[in-house]
């Protein structure tokens, strides 16, 4: 096995064809097939499906891919534990977060990791989570955190925050003339607003359009967008609604106090945040100090002091009250 025809290969998985792959590993695309063509001669059988969009792997493909995986995680174990029991502060550490997330998240955190480990280099990935899956599993990545609804066998899912589906309103709407923010509706109460979504792309996205579909509902989407902050910035500046996961670390509380925010009644939502990592990895110090970190950043009552709505902290007294949260 080629480890850098490996790494082609992987790429391939990633991004869906050659010509993206080609791309992200800064070769031509030529080279690249002619690299994919080598090995499967060296192996002596396809590891792609030709004329499939995306590429998809043959058995013997994937096969292939799960022992590579396995190979290089083995290396990087022996990295990492040998950079241990040397005493060692120094590496890289390679974290995948959504753009939401890391944009509030990480400021939250860097300052203390750096100050704690000047000599180790982060590598951060802003992508989506299904793409941050693939990552980890090719070992692009050591630590993920990102909002998952199915685990894999191969990962291993820590528990970060359970995300509660709100909904997010402009003043001006019939919505927020009736009810009071902070109050908990049923999702057909929104019927005849112009809803703000996210893409079909998105997990969450596909999650609200079926329950469109559950509850019956006919709406006017405004807007499709591929981040919640553009939609809620679309939604409170345009008479719209949006919905978004809470807690989310993209919130901005002065942004929302220009609207009113809504718990969403039998609604529940298994897109939770987690962290994680490969089954079996060897987590150096700097790594497991890392997940500590962030584990303190995501204080419960840090984010419901951010999130007051009123000078009263009325919503941060629904939130208590709704979640349990003390």
């Amino acid at each position: 096995m080629n480890m850098k025809n490996l790494q082609y290969v992987l790429a391939v998985c990633q991004e869906g064809n050659i010509t993206a792959a080609a791309h992200t590993q800064h070769v031509s695309q030529p080279a690249l097939s002619q690299a994919i063509k080598q090995e499967e001669q060296n192996l002596g059988t396809p590891i792609f499906q030709r004329g499939s969009t995306p590429l998809q792997l043959t058995p013997a493909g994937k096969r292939y891919v799960e022992t590579g995986r396995q190979i290089m995680m083995l290396e990087q174990n022996l990295k990492n534990e040998l950079s241990d029991l040397n005493g060692e502060s120094t590496g890289i550490l390679r974290f995948g977060i959504s753009a939401q997330e890391g944009m509030y998240l990480l400021p939250r955190v860097l300052p203390r990791f750096f100050q704690m480990y000047p000599q180790v280099k982060l590598c951060v990935e802003e992508r989506g989570s299904a793409l941050l899956e693939e990552m980890l599993l090719d070992g692009t990545v050591d630590i993920v955190l990102a909002r998952y609804e199915r685990k894999r066998e191969p990962l291993e899912y820590r528990l970060f925050a359970k995300n509660k589906l709100v909904l997010l309103c402009a003043q001006d709407t019939a919505l927020a003339r009736k009810y009071p923010s902070g109050s908990s509706i049923s999702l057909r109460d929104a019927q005849g607003e112009a809803f703000v979504l996210l893409e079909k792309e998105h997990h969450i996205g596909q999650f609200v359009r079926e329950q469109f579909v559950q509850y019956g509902m006919k709406v006017k989407v405004l807007a499709e967008v591929n981040s919640f902050d553009t939609a809620k910035r679309i939604a409170l500046s345009s008479g719209a609604v949006t919905l978004s996961p809470y807690p989310l670390f993209s919130t901005d509380p002065d942004l929302e106090r220009q609207g009113n925010v809504y718990f969403l009644k039998n609604m529940k939502s298994s897109h939770h945040s987690y962290l994680c990592w490969r089954k079996n990895m060897y987590q150096t110090r700097y790594m497991r100090d890392w997940i500590a970190l962030l584990e303190e950043g995501r204080s419960i009552a840090d984010i419901s002091e951010r999130l007051s709505f009123s000078s009263q902290n009325y919503f941060t007294v629904v939130f208590k009250r709704e979640t349990g949260v003390s």
